[in-house]
């Protein structure tokens, strides 16, 4: 069997939005695929619909065409699907019978559609639209193209005036809509200056919550409130108290409370997200999670998808209990929250449960599933007693894919850092590494820094170990699912404490396994992992090559040119940059280029919002006076997401990029051509 390739990304097929029907006989998920566009002669994304039973059988595909469609919702009945498609152009909100037939479009607005919810007599449903003050709406579309072409001046007069992923902000608003089954236009419920989101009706159909905040100072906090309004149209009222983010509003199945995922920035954004409920009358919130030092929500990332939901939350239906996705160090699983507090993990296994679906009557629930050698499938378990019991695989998209390749296997290990904490981390050996060979090295270190590397699939991990290199990646301080005060403990402190539990994880790795090769190490990262891998080159000559990918170079300037990095101030870092300017100064890499020996390659997004370009630009200029080694490659039209979302040709660009840096500085004369060698051999065999 051969190893992996950069190239394989191109044959992996991507699961998402796991969806269980009502009466827990199917599932709905999306397939996303990459493909060649003949007409464009470019690589390109295309998902669809597919179905799969509970009860066995193989998975169909039921939507087809050059388009993306995503976001399946099934009607109260089961006998629609809502889904979400840009097969005419923008990406509106269509409808197709669940027993198969032609699909038709719900909406047709200038801002297109999302986030649609089906109420309870499945003859509505709510989304989400955006809306604004444009006086082009009103023109052709050929005038109004030719008029946007000519105006490009953009009057900014908010702070939060851009996003990652989705640009600068258009003045408009997501508002909430209601349109009916039959067809007919939408009506709009919600027109206040600020984003309506996550829509859900009440049992009774009466009211929905969303999640808003319409106050003024909204730009300057992370503050999310969960509202309520009727059904049909009129005056919102909170229901939570404006002290952090709200998300995931669920009604319980009497209609008399609402769960929803919030925390109270007791620890800025490093406080843990927990399970709350409050009346839907009104009142104090209680977190049911309080008494579980975890965090709920999925935490544990990979290069195969950008953000993806976990799927929210799900009453049982004697409302006695709340599920939910949580994690425990790198794995993540299906847990339930009692109303008195108590907390009791569902599922088990060294994986990550990346999505859940529960069915009408809570006896069913469908799960979205990764493990460091499976990149993801549709599983089912019957909820029984309290525990989750009888798992299927219910699907094997990648299965051709992965009779072909020999995949690394990662061995957990923990680390102690000097003050005593623990780290946990893995090691992926090449696949063909002979007896008593050295291998170099490569230290992984994720962004965040409050989210977390665990046993879930990574591409260019696999590719790496594929090409001879060994992996170390690992939960430094600052992770999460370990806990608020390990979460917690990089405030004031980037480049501290969490720089030394790095070091000491490379120092009991390399006596772990004697094999590694001390003298041939790499590290690379990407965001606060690129921040790090920067820090690193700047503190010791340990590692022989280095690729820091969106990374921050100088804490000072990022502050105020990302899209969110003005709120560290808030917790993270001590103060704002005229408050505390030595602090910024002395914990920017850019202060300390003066030591770097480290060969550096620099991977960066031209649209990166979050770590602006203009980080990589400071950080290439400056090493390059200061005669160091370094590659400088820009990603054109790609945000922060490049590495899990890019166009593909860019993402095969940039593992090439990565592929070749660490060959060059790492793999001995010749080594690398015996790699290609022994992995040949081993395909023929």
């Amino acid at each position: 069997m051969r190893t992996v390739t950069a190239e394989d990304l191109l044959r992996m097929r991507f699961v998402t939005d796991v969806s269980l029907s009502p009466d827990g006989q199917r599932v709905c998920f999306v397939l996303t695929v990459i493909e060649r566009d003949e007409a464009q002669d470019e690589l390109v994304y295309r998902s669809h619909l597919w179905l799969v039973p509970t009860d066995g059988g193989p998975p169909q595909q039921f939507t087809w065409g050059a388009h993306r469609d995503r976001s399946p919702r099934w009607s109260p009945d089961g006998r629609w699907i809502a889904f979400l498609s840009d097969r005419s152009g923008d990406v509106q909100l269509w409808v197709i019978p669940a027993g198969g037939g032609e699909a038709r479009p719900l909406t047709r607005l200038p801002g297109g559609a999302a986030e649609p919810c089906w109420a309870p007599d499945g003859g509505r449903l709510v989304f989400v639209s955006r809306v604004g003050p444009d006086p082009l709406d009103a023109e052709p579309d050929r005038d109004k193209a030719k008029r946007k072409r000519q105006n490009r001046v953009r009057v900014i007069t908010r702070l939060r005036y851009k996003l990652d992923g989705e640009g600068l902000w258009d003045g408009k608003w997501k508002q909430l809509f209601v349109v009916d089954l039959a067809g007919g236009a939408p009506k709009a419920l919600t027109d206040e200056p600020c984003d309506h989101t996550a829509p859900v009706w009440s049992p009774d159909g009466r009211w929905i919550a969303y999640v808003a905040n319409p106050r003024p100072d909204a730009d300057w906090t992370n503050v999310q409130d969960i509202w309520v309004l009727p059904a049909e149209g009129g005056p919102a009222r909170c229901l939570t108290r404006s002290v952090g983010p709200c998300a995931s509003p669920a009604w319980s199945p009497d209609g008399r409370q609402v769960a929803y995922l919030g925390h109270d920035n007791a620890y800025g954004t490093a406080t843990l997200t927990r399970v709350w409920v409050v009346s839907a009358e009104g009142g104090d919130p209680r977190a049911l999670t309080a008494g579980w030092d975890r965090s709920a929500g999925n935490h544990v990332l990979d290069d195969l998808r950008a953000h993806v939901p976990a799927g929210g939350l799900f009453w049982t239906a004697d409302g006695g209990r709340v599920l939910f996705v949580g994690g425990e160090g790198g794995a993540t699983a299906v847990y339930a929250a009692d109303l008195e507090g108590v907390v009791q993990r569902l599922t088990d296994g060294d994986r990550v449960v990346y999505n859940l679906s529960v069915d009408r009557a809570g006896q069913r629930a469908a799960l979205g599933v990764t493990t460091p050698t499976l990149p993801g499938d549709v599983f089912l378990v019957e909820l029984a007693d309290g525990r989750a019991v009888g798992e299927r695989r219910l699907t094997e998209v990648n299965a051709d894919l992965l009779r072909e390749v020999t995949l690394a296997e990662p061995e957990r290990a923990e680390f102690r850092a000097p003050d005593g904490w623990t780290v946990e981390g893995w090691l992926l050996r090449p696949p063909h590494l002979s007896p008593g060979q050295r291998c170099p090295a490569v230290l992984q270190i994720h962004g965040g820094p409050h989210a977390a590397y665990g046993w879930a699939f990574f591409h260019e991990f696999q590719l790496l170990a594929a090409c001879g290199f060994a992996v170390l990646y690992t939960n430094p301080r600052g992770s999460q699912g370990y806990g608020q005060a390990f979460c917690a403990a990089t405030r004031n402190d980037w480049g501290g404490a969490d720089y030394r539990d790095l070091m000491a994880a490379v120092d009991q790795a390399l006596e772990r396994w004697p094999w590694l090769d001390r003298d041939r190490l790499g590290v690379a990262g990407g965001s606060y992992g690129g921040y790090m891998t920067n820090w690193i080159v700047t503190q010791t000559d340990r590692f022989r090559a280095a690729v820091t990918m969106r990374s921050i170079a100088n804490c000072y300037s990022q502050w105020g040119t990302s899209d969110l990095a003005y709120l560290k101030g808030f917790w993270e870092f001590p103060g704002d940059p005229w408050e505390s300017p030595s602090f910024y100064l002395e914990r920017s890499p850019l202060h300390h280029v003066e030591r770097v020996r480290t060969p550096v390659l620099i991977l960066h997004s031209e649209q990166d919002l979050r770590c602006p370009i203009s980080e990589a630009e400071q950080w290439y200029t400056a090493l390059r006076k200061r005669g160091v080694e370094t590659v400088f490659v820009r990603f054109p039209n790609e945000s922060h997401d490049l590495s899990r979302s890019g166009q593909p040709e860019h993402r095969l660009e940039r593992l090439r990029w990565i592929v070749r840096w660490f060959e060059r500085w790492l793999l001995a004369r010749g080594e690398a051509a015996a790699q290609l060698q022994t992995a040949a051999e081993a395909a023929e065999a």
